[in-house]
């Protein structure tokens, strides 16, 4: 509990500061606490729960990202290459019984490394390598301004994002792009709990309640505004205005959901590509198609896009 009491205080402490960055002001700060073991083998650095290797690892990609200089979205492709070949993961969050910021770098799924690259890329940007801030950078995007439950998590990746737009992390550039309105309501998660490790038990667990209860508000606030999206008929005349950095998420056709995979685009030799963590290629790689023929002939249960541009 003490190590839990120290994780909130700080993470709430971090929501008051701010550093400039370019013409945008973005979240950032250093919080240093010493290391702790645990008797699972990771250790607490910083805000979060990690391992010595994704410490170790995160430093020296961050080390060669400050070494070549750059926009955010040129650093978040360097933190993508370097990541290449890690393995995928999945539910690497819901690890334990209780909230915690985890972040790791020899691990992933595929939002927690395009939230990686982007929080590795706003680390340097800032003029920091350490993991430290890497970890403060990460709890600003993952979570509502705390950590003490499930509830205070960013689930939904549209919420991620109109949240990172209103702290001027990212803009979602989908209608710029020729994209248009998407009135798909959200309501997976409330509707389909028993599906959640921490929600699972809101019939009889009042904290699982308590959790779906604030999630099913998310839901209705993140209704009120429609989504956007480029259909996957039209994202071939519309590829060559998407940059190399920009983040791609691909909107999935189950009900009650928005996005279910995300990546990081890559353009090079002609190519409006992609490098993502792979489910079925159990890692971080380059995909060989380009995004619109991953769309159309690759990716089952897509049917369009967002475009987000990080700043």
């Amino acid at each position: 509990m003490k190590t839990l009491s120290i994780l909130i205080a700080a993470v709430i402490s971090i929501n008051a500061i701010t550093s400039t960055h370019g013409c945008h002001r973005i979240p950032c700060t250093t919080v240093t606490i010493s290391d702790r073991n645990r008797p699972d083998g990771e250790i607490v650095k910083g805000l979060a729960v990690t391992g010595p290797e994704d410490v170790v690892k995160a430093e020296k990609i961050m080390k060669k990202m400050a070494s070549t200089g750059g926009p955010t979205a040129d650093r978040m492709i360097v933190a993508a290459k370097e990541m290449l070949g890690t393995k995928y993961v999945a539910s690497t969050l819901e690890a334990g019984d209780k909230e915690e910021l985890r972040v790791y770098t020899t691990k992933t799924d595929c939002i927690i490394f395009v939230e990686t690259c982007l929080n590795m890329a706003r680390t340097v940007g800032a003029g920091h390598t350490d993991f430290e801030t890497l970890a403060s950078n990460v709890a600003i995007t993952r979570y509502r301004g705390r950590i003490s439950s499930y509830a205070d998590r960013i689930h939904y990746t549209t919420e991620w994002i109109r949240r990172g737009e209103a702290a001027g992390i990212m803009e979602d550039i989908t209608l710029d792009l020729g994209g248009s309105e998407f009135p798909k309501p959200i309501n997976f998660m409330s509707t389909h709990y028993k599906s959640y490790k921490h929600l699972r038990e809101a019939d009889t667990d009042p904290d699982a309640a308590q959790n779906r209860k604030i999630i099913a508000e998310v839901e209705k606030e993140l209704n009120q505004k429609p989504q956007s999206w480029i259909p996957a008929a039209k994202i071939k005349s519309i590829e060559s205005k998407i940059k190399t950095g920009d983040i791609i998420g691909f909107m999935t056709t189950t009900d009650g959901l928005d996005i279910g995979h995300v990546a990081i685009a890559y353009v090079h030799d002609g190519k409006v590509g992609f490098i993502h963590a792979s489910q079925g290629g159990g890692l971080v790689m380059e995909q060989p198609q380009s995004i619109a023929d991953y769309v159309l002939n690759v990716r089952k249960g897509c049917q369009g896009i967002k475009v987000v541009r990080p700043l």
